[in-house]
């Protein structure tokens, strides 16, 4: 017992010293490294720095160097990898488990696990913290527990479970063994289910948002089973044969149909939770109370709740987004003007009048296979403006149109690719000759992007869009780097938001009734939460006959095998470049074997202005090498511990 309190003195030691300041402001104390063991526990602020610790933990959200980059979302631009820019060195299948950087999830997490445990160990009431408090603190500490466990599962698919505060300390310590990943799994699922029994829903004092919540637990829990009901582990043959250091199964080779009822019964939990707490998707209405869907989207990740934004389950609070937008803002605005989007972010948006635009692709990825009733053309630039009612900051200012107050969204001359197409497509991706509000402000040579080869925002620098795109989504509407200036410049980040909880409940109970031949009773309940999703993005809901507002509405699909489709669609258009999301969703579909290896294209960013038409042109810009399902190990950490396994694919 000795030397485990010793161990645990080093460890306190540690973690004092490596606090640094996070999200609110009842965290926002300096840190003691001479503390000893009864004093980290008998002081209010050391009590909260110890939190603060732990929850610094939480993936920054405003990342393009993490599980958003090595996706098809986001593009760094591919000369980065010569400066070691490692997502590139993932992309292109250079990558090993020796390397660090990307996601770090393994030490990172342990550490926060192991300090958490000890808080609720050690942590009492004291005279200025009462009992409920105490109460609280030990139940967001396992939260976090649970919620680390939660994410290193679903990312190395088979780890240890820590449950000891001494774990790890040194050593000897850490020949800890993989769990079975159901074990694991249905373990932080209880977890997580009896957490939310204990804290509250929302927090009165303005500052503890951000604190765990219920909401948070029963988010985090759903998103979790959702994963765990997923083909990549829920009867996968190809993971059959991998087994842990005593020989012990880590993956399920059989099916099971009821882990997509559980999944869906989990995301329903969210949202009736949700609902009865006063959260809702974010919806801002123009003054004859239709949506406003630009304005709606691009304020569902910015905003706080005390700004009105009570989407937001999960925030990251203060995650400072200024240097992301200053990597995503055209160099005419002294931005970087680098990180983009590709090309297949660009093609899975829908029209404005609901249809899928593109429905496959020939030729090895290069030529799309295009849907001929969704009026989408490749060809050509448009004669006229495409105007709509919105308050959006991009919209061309000063060409609203008396009462109607309509904006110009597309100008004329626009590449024909780029018009009509939905409201959350001009939200999220800024494309070559596009009117540019924060241009104009800054008074630019040019109120358009120019990512032409010689253009103010584009090549030969390795800082200019590589595929012909750069990221707006999450961009602060009005920041302009060069002048420091932004809305959103210290905002949270949006780690999860109920719209997920509408489209995996769908998706679930989808899947669930695929397999017990009850798609035709269900699809009402599952096209509901769609259909939802649908209206605050500004398109044509799926059913028969016309909506309120009698707009025609889309045939739903005869089978619950084309809803799926369907629904992959939207979840991918609804949460494109938010926190990793689309690489779980490609690994848990099974799908990133196809989708993330083999050629990328994009507009050819070599062609100059002069040769305008070539621009526009599909050219392969980047091979991509798909490697493995799981995250590697750390190398380290397969030598220091005898008993671990490398994942497959290492």
């Amino acid at each position: 017992m000795k030397m485990k309190n010793r161990k645990l003195h080093i460890l306190i030691a540690g973690i004092l010293a490596a606090f640094s300041i996070v999200s609110c402001d009842y965290l926002d104390k300096q840190p003691d490294d001479q503390l000893d063991i009864p004093a980290a526990f008998e002081n209010k602020s050391n009590l909260e720095r110890w939190l603060a610790y732990i929850y610094n933990g939480i993936p920054t959200f405003y990342h393009y160097d993490g599980a958003i980059a090595v996706a098809d979302d986001l593009t760094p631009p591919v000369g980065w990898e010569s400066q070691g820019f490692k997502a590139i060195l993932y992309q292109n299948g250079n990558f090993t488990p020796a390397q660090g950087g990307i996601i770090g999830y393994w030490n990172e997490f342990s550490k926060r696990i192991r300090s958490a445990y000890i808080f609720m160990e050690n942590a009492h009431p004291l005279f200025d913290v009462s009992a409920k408090e105490i109460e609280w603190m030990k139940a967001e500490c396992r939260f976090f527990i649970a919620y680390y466990h939660a994410m290193m599962v679903m990312t190395y698919g088979a780890v240890p479970m820590i449950t000891d505060p001494a774990q790890g300390t040194d050593a000897a310590d850490m020949q800890l063994k993989q769990q079975p990943f159901y074990t694991v799994v249905d373990w932080v699922a209880q977890e997580l289910k009896e957490t939310a029994e204990i804290l509250p829903s929302s927090y009165e004092e303005a500052n503890k948002y951000g604190r765990a919540t219920s909401l948070m637990c029963l988010a985090i829990r759903a998103r979790l089973l959702t994963f765990a009901a997923s083909p990549l582990v829920n009867g996968n043959p190809d993971l059959s044969g991998f087994v842990n250091c005593d020989g012990v199964q880590i993956f399920s080779s059989e099916y099971d149909p009821e882990r997509w009822r559980a999944a869906a019964d989990a995301n329903l939990d969210v949202i009736v939770a949700a609902k009865e707490s006063g959260y809702d998707l974010y919806v801002e209405r123009l003054d004859d109370g239709s949506v406003d869907p630009y304005m709606s989207y691009m304020k569902a990740v910015l905003m706080r709740y005390d700004q009105g934004n009570h989407e937001v389950l999960f925030p990251k609070t203060y995650d400072s987004g200024a240097y992301f937008d200053r990597q995503c803002n055209p160099r005419s605005m002294g931005g970087a003007g680098a990180i983009g989007v590709t090309q297949n972010l660009v093609d899975a948006f829908f029209m404005n009048n609901g249809l899928i635009p593109i429905t496959g692709y020939t030729e090895n990825g290069k030529t799309p296979v295009i849907n001929g009733e969704s009026g989408y053309s490749e060809t050509g630039y448009s004669a006229e403006a495409m105007k709509a009612k919105t308050r959006w900051f991009y919209a061309e200012q000063g060409a609203a149109e008396g009462a109607k107050k309509e904006y110009v969204i597309t100008t004329a001359g626009t590449y024909n690719m780029y018009c009509n197409r939905e409201p959350r497509f001009y939200v999220s991706v800024l494309y070559n000759e596009q009117y540019h509000w924060g241009k104009d402000k800054h008074k630019s040579s040019n109120k358009f992007t120019d990512f032409f080869s010689g253009g103010q925002d584009g090549g030969p620098s390795h800082d200019s869009p590589t595929a012909g795109y750069l990221v707006r989504k999450m961009v602060d509407p009005s920041a302009i780097p060069s002048e420091g200036s932004g809305t959103y410049k210290t905002r949270h980040g949006a780690i999860y938001r109920l719209a997920e909880a509408y489209l995996s409940y769908a998706e679930c109970l989808n899947e669930y009734s695929i397999s017990r031949g009850t798609y035709p009773v269900n699809q009402a309940e599952i096209l509901k939460y769609v259909n939802l999703i649908r209206v605050r993005a500004g398109i044509p809901q799926y059913g028969t006959g016309t909506d309120s507002d009698g707009v025609r509405m889309i045939a739903p699909p005869a089978t619950g095998e084309e809803l799926r489709e369907l629904i992959r669609r939207e979840r991918r258009v609804e949460l494109n470049c938010e926190a990793g999301n689309r690489f779980d969703d490609l690994r848990r579909w099974k799908q990133a074997e196809t989708v993330l290896d083999g050629p990328y294209y994009g507009m050819d960013s070599r062609a100059t202005k002069a040769n305008r038409d070539n621009y526009y042109k599909r050219t392969q810009y980047q091979t991509r090498r798909f490697i493995s399902y799981w995250w590697p190990i750390p190398q380290d950490d397969i030598d220091k511990n005898t008993n671990l396994r490398q994942l497959p694919g290492w």
